[in-house]
């Protein structure tokens, strides 16, 4: 009897030594995901690539182009306030501007931009970022410029479709500006890794407005077409000044221009593809000043003519090229070259249009980089025009 009593005892007592270890080190729960999605909230002011530093550029007037300004967001990123600072390296200057954007609804806004800065009307041959690299390495500014003081207020509306967008905008600008840079021969020129002393390239001159006031009323249409492989855009702008400085005696200095620019690109056979590009600039009214002219010439319009030689309020350019990929060779880091066929004409003049500059050409890239061969059919019935010219040319679409 004694054995079955003193089982019973081991076992109570191996039962209540079990309780107590497991009240002193309970069993730790296994740790649980939190799956709730954090927001974080950087604050209403932020600095573009953590310094406040924008996008850089670089021009044969101005020379280093360097903004840096915070962005400031309100009211559920309804307002922007971007403010910024440009240091212009070989003018000296620092200019300020101040551009608020503010969102009504999804599709309508209203932008209020001030500033002092270096413009230009040719902003429509080569984007900011493959000027600055040609003006850079090989001494080609495709630009021409001059200094304002500007206001612009303006209001637009987006219209959403299924394939198309439209963009109709009304608003004013007020400036006054004056002439920068040389416009005679001169041998002061930002540097340039070639062609620096080139009267053609960053020597040449830019050419002097009419110092003054211009108030307008602006107004105009944006258009992006997009489906499957087909893209396409248009832009089309008016600008009525009835206050500007008078170029002709006797007249008033009320003018309107009318600018127009788009691009196309479209499939046609397999890999190949046909990309259309046009630009127009006319004008009714008295004589517009020279800060509303633009340029033709050179490597990006017509390669067979001196770098923006053409000029004036009054200018038509329209370009096609075909592209045709190559299957071989296979070159390494840039893919295989693309082989294109392309038929440029242009003028432009002040109060007319001269007749038409033709180039045909045929070139080939790899990548950024593309070589380009063009000849003018007609080059002896204008004296702005040679008969042939090889150009060397960044296409970022390649």
């Amino acid at each position: 009897m004694k054995l079955p009593v003193l089982r019973a005892a081991a076992v109570a007592l191996l039962t209540i030594a079990g309780s107590a270890a497991a009240q002193a080190n309970p069993p730790q729960a296994e740790p649980q995901l939190d799956t709730a999605y954090m927001t974080y909230d950087d604050g209403p002011i932020t600095l573009p690539l953590g310094i406040g530093l924008r996008i850089p550029s670089y021009n044969r007037v101005d020379g280093l182009v360097l903004p840096w300004g915070p962005q400031i967001r309100l009211a559920k990123d309804r307002i922007e306030i971007d403010p910024t600072v440009t240091y212009r390296s070989h003018i000296g200057e620092l200019d300020p501007r101040v551009k608020v954007t503010l969102r009504l609804t999804q599709y309508d806004e209203i932008t209020i931009d001030g500033a002092r800065g270096t413009f230009t009307n040719d902003g429509w041959i080569r984007s900011d970022i493959v000027n600055s690299l040609a003006a850079l390495g090989v001494g080609s500014d495709a630009r021409n410029y001059f200094r304002a003081d500007r206001g612009t207020a303006e209001f637009a509306h987006e219209i959403v479709g299924r394939y198309v967008t439209w963009k109709p905008r009304i608003g004013a600008l007020h400036e006054f500006a004056w002439s920068t840079g040389n416009p005679l021969q001169h041998t002061n020129a930002p540097w340039s890794a070639l062609n620096k002393k080139d009267s053609l390239k960053m020597r040449r001159p830019n050419p002097a407005i009419v110092q003054g006031h211009t108030t307008s009323a602006t107004g105009g249409v944006g258009v992006v077409y997009e489906e499957a492989d087909v893209k396409a855009t248009f832009d089309g702008g008016i600008e009525y000044a009835f206050d500007s400085p008078p170029v002709v005696v006797g007249e008033e200095g009320q003018f309107t221009q009318v600018t127009l620019h788009s691009k196309a690109t479209f499939p046609t056979f397999g890999t190949q593809n046909f990309e259309f590009r046009g630009h127009g600039v006319f004008g009714f009214g008295d004589q517009p000043p020279p800060q509303r002219y633009a340029y033709l010439g050179g490597a990006g319009t017509l390669s067979t003519v001196d770098l923006l030689a053409l000029g004036g309020d009054r200018l038509l350019f329209v370009e096609g090229e075909y592209n045709v990929p190559l299957k071989r060779p296979m070159l390494p880091f840039v893919g295989t070259p693309v082989l294109s066929l392309s038929y440029a004409a242009g003028a432009a003049g002040v109060g007319e249009l001269p007749d038409l500059i033709q180039n045909i050409g045929v070139g080939i890239g790899v990548k950024m980089v593309k070589v380009e061969y063009h000849i003018d059919p007609n080059y002896r019935k204008t004296a702005f025009s040679d008969k042939s010219a090889f150009s060397i040319g960044f296409s970022l679409s390649l």
